[in-house]
């Protein structure tokens, strides 16, 4: 096993570390095949909607920004225990994913993309939150980064789906709902942070939304996140959103070679997450967070320019795994930067600040992609990367830390 040892924690899961890790593995799974939807069918929606690419663009931004709802779930969180609101968070993404389907007009989509963006965005923040206030110290990253893995084995089983896809973009939004089966289970599952007992809440919710915090230090270290996390986002939507456009539609690859280059590439970039959780652990959150955005950046910008099987195949592996590598690392030391009484309120409006810098390079998009097309809109939004590195290097260093209450 030594010789694989870089994709297995720095420390060994006890049985409590196991029983969380796995609940949030299962949520998910679940989560990441609702989120790659609008993504992975995005040619197949786009026609069924009647829309250009870039009005496409300008639709996907609306529903991302509606994910600002998150921050009021976080705050109850944050005020009455994080059980209930992730609960209520994992059945709105699973019902509003298959509304979707339902409702198939630019508008429906519209506002039933936007309510599972709020579902997302909150399991994401409550989820990584519960975890880091469950999980031992040295394996805090890595339980995030399986995490994360659950959510790329569900974006990849929705790549699997494209063949359906094509046939009617709808069903694919509708097995979505195979996610109910899971509720009895987690239900019995989740258990309340035992962080969240005898923590007196924030008073304030301004304050709590946009991250203030008891100290002048903490709120200037909110904004530097916030700054870092919208800018590397903007890059990663518009690469995201329009991978599948770029593979099908600009290179003229058929459903089924798209399919296969994505997997494979995802699936080698995949092992991201372990060796980036690890990479956490044991070199810390900062180095790690750095590597995974110069990745991203290089991998990114490769996906728009080459045009080769083997050459398009690296460039996302490159990405996947700076992506990947991306989500423990980032989303541990978010969680760890802050307060109790406050990180699930400051997680989640760190996520959307993130939301709005997807959205915010998805609007570019729509200005920018058919005048200058897709490869030099990437190239644009790849200078703010290399700025959200450089802002990552202000923040402080936090592996190991001891959450208390």
């Amino acid at each position: 096993m030594k010789p694989l040892r870089f994709l297995f924690p720095t420390d060994r899961f006890n049985p409590h570390d196991r029983a969380v890790a796995l609940v949030m593995w299962s949520v998910g799974v679940i989560q990441g095949f609702a989120q790659a939807q609008p993504s992975t069918t995005l040619p197949f929606t786009r026609t069924g909607l009647g829309l250009s690419p870039s009005d496409m663009s300008a639709l996907l931004a609306v529903a991302r920004l509606m994910s600002l709802g998150a921050i009021a779930i976080a705050m109850v969180g944050d005020r009455r225990g994080r059980r209930r609101p992730l609960l209520a968070s994992y059945i709105l993404l699973v019902l509003a994913t298959a509304a979707t389907a339902i409702f198939a007009n630019p508008i429906g989509f519209t506002v039933t993309q936007g309510l599972v963006r709020v579902g997302t965005s909150a399991i994401s923040s409550l989820g990584v939150v519960w975890l880091a206030e469950q999980l031992s110290p040295s394996v805090r990253a890595y339980g995030v980064s399986l995490y994360g893995a659950a959510g790329s084995l569900g974006a990849g089983a929705a790549i699997l789906g494209l063949p359906l896809a094509e046939l009617d973009w709808r069903a694919t939004y509708l097995l979505t709902l195979l996610g109910l089966g899971l509720l009895p289970w987690l239900a019995k599952r989740v258990v309340e942070s035992p962080l969240i007992v005898g923590t007196p809440p924030m008073t304030g919710g301004a304050r709590a939304a946009v991250g203030a915090m008891a100290t002048e230090a903490g709120a200037a270290r909110f904004w530097v996140a916030g700054a870092a996390g919208l800018l590397a986002s903007a890059f990663s939507a518009v690469g995201l959103a329009f991978s599948t456009e770029r593979l099908v539609t600009e290179l003229g690859l058929a459903t089924g070679t798209a399919v296969i280059v994505t997997l494979i590439g995802g699936t080698i970039g995949g092992l991201g997450f372990f060796i980036g959780g690890r990479m956490s652990d044991a070199w810390g959150r900062k180095p790690t967070t750095i590597v995974s955005l110069l990745m991203i950046l290089i991998g990114g910008v490769a996906l728009y320019q080459v045009e080769t099987l083997p050459l398009l195949i690296a460039a996302i592996v490159i990405s996947s795994f700076g992506s990947f590598a991306y989500i423990p690392s980032a989303a541990t030391h978010r969680a760890e930067m802050f307060p109790t009484r406050a990180r699930a309120s400051v997680t989640s409006s760190l996520g959307w600040l993130g939301t709005v810098g997807s959205s915010a390079g998805l609007a570019i998009g729509r200005f920018t992609i058919d005048g200058m097309g897709l490869s030099n809109t990437m190239n644009l939004l790849g200078i703010g990367v290399l700025i959200a590195a450089g802002l990552t290097l202000i923040l402080p260093e936090t592996k190991g830390r001891i959450l208390t209450a």
